[in-house]
């Protein structure tokens, strides 16, 4: 199992974690890169903000 993970892997486990629970190694690894790369934390919090919009405009959508 990996722990030291590049902006790569970091990015493509970002988007995974939108359709399935990632396991705690990789949660861990996770949390060691965001605290060395400030792009990679950018690029997570912007991904939950999409996703978040993504959800209101779906609820708008079909009249929540």
């Amino acid at each position: 199992m990996k722990l030291r993970r590049t902006c790569k892997e970091v990015t493509r486990l970002v988007l995974e974690s939108e359709e399935r629970t990632l396991n705690g190694l990789e949660k861990l690894s996770l949390q060691i890169h965001w605290r060395a790369c400030a792009a990679c934390s950018r690029f997570r919090d912007q991904a939950r903000t999409m996703r978040m919009a993504i959800d209101r405009w779906r609820s708008y959508r079909d009249g929540d």
